[in-house]
């Protein structure tokens, strides 16, 4: 082979580039990736079993009693005495109001019940007297007339300065805003130094033991609810935790827009881990049905959703389910597995979808 044609040669094998054979003094062959380990697992074959059927719905909490209370007085707030959260009694001091102008107008009015009082004693002793003259023909029986007319005219003054000193010592009464049943401060509207009237608010007071879960239940399912049903709940704010409660108010009209019937239930809030306005999702029994069960500790709980691990063809496969009501140590899966398949349960750390399995 001569110079020339050895150049043609090299420049075909490096336009090729060195994929080509023949033209390449060394071949790169990748390792291959080792296989993942089988994982060991042990499983349960899904069983059947009777449960309660359930009705889920979602509701709200609301307080068992609640008002904005009103000064029901006029007057500049001298002092508070509670704050957004507090617990109080019945009768328990919410805020003073200066009360000098009502003492005031309570005294005098005391005072002119004195009075009144002293001089209806007097025209009732005139009259006595009159009653006698008459008896005796010393005074006409017009003068014996115009003595009773002022008799009663004076026992109608008393009366009228006991009304006025009666509604005094009401306005003093008012002057110290109370809370009128026992319960919870949601909200403080007023501060010293402010100027209230009759109808500002000072306080919302609520009652936040025992709480009511408002409800509304489908037309279809209305026949299964009556009171003293107990509906269990949970809520976002506290994961982990079940509550329940006890129907006890049921409305009497079905709401024609959504077909449905307000219902009220009971639940106890001894330790005020609830809230009112509090979102629930609550279920209710509406009778019996049967769905595969699975071991509780089958179950992988995730934020947004319940999964588990089914072996097929020797392969874990990850599927998310639908829990239903819990039987002891099992749980129904409403939806996600049939009667006869194979999960895993306990899954170990290297559980992962589509792992081998030993």
């Amino acid at each position: 082979m001569n110079h020339a044609t050895s150049f043609i040669v090299l420049g075909a094998c490096f336009a090729l580039g060195a994929g080509v054979a023949g033209c390449s003094h060394e071949t790169h062959v990748d390792a291959a990736k080792p296989a993942a380990p089988p994982v060991h697992v042990e499983t349960a074959v899904v069983g059947e079993q009777s449960v309660p059927k359930l009705l889920k719905l979602t509701g709200v909490l609301s307080s068992n009693e609640r008002t904005d209370l009103a000064a029901n007085a006029a007057g500049r707030v001298t002092k508070t005495f509670v704050e957004r959260g507090d617990h109080v009694v019945q009768g328990a001091m919410l805020a003073q109001l200066d009360a000098r102008s009502a003492a005031l107008s309570r005294a005098e009015a005391i005072a002119e019940v004195s009075s009144a009082n002293e001089t209806l004693k007097n025209a009732q002793a005139n009259c006595q007297r009159y009653v006698n003259l008459l008896a005796k023909g010393a005074i006409t029986q017009q003068e014996y007339d115009k003595q009773t007319t002022d008799c009663q005219t004076q026992a109608a003054s008393a009366d009228a300065a006991r009304a006025r000193a009666s509604a005094a010592a009401q306005t003093l009464t008012d002057s110290s805003i109370r809370a009128p049943f026992g319960g919870v401060i949601a909200e403080r509207f007023v501060h010293v130094g402010d100027y209230v009237h009759a109808d500002t608010r000072v306080v919302t007071l609520l009652v936040d033991d025992p709480l009511r879960l408002e409800l509304t239940v489908p037309e279809a399912s209305i026949g299964n609810v009556h009171p003293g049903l107990v509906v269990t709940f949970e809520t976002v704010a506290l994961p982990g935790r079940t509550f329940s409660a006890t129907v006890k108010y049921m409305g009497r009209e079905i709401r024609q827009a959504t077909r449905d019937l307000v219902v009220e239930a009971v639940t106890d809030n001894g330790d005020h881990a609830l809230l009112p306005g509090m979102f629930v999702t609550a279920q209710i029994p509406v009778g019996q049905e049967t769905l595969p069960v699975v071991p509780a500790n089958a179950i992988i709980e995730r934020d947004q959703s319940d999964s588990l691990f089914e072996v097929v063809d020797k392969h874990l496969v990850e599927r998310v389910v639908q829990l239903g009501p819990k039987a002891g140590d099992l749980v129904a899966i409403a939806d996600g597995v049939s009667k006869g398949d194979q999960v895993v349960v306990s899954p170990p750390a290297g559980a992962i979808d589509g792992a081998q399995t030993e």
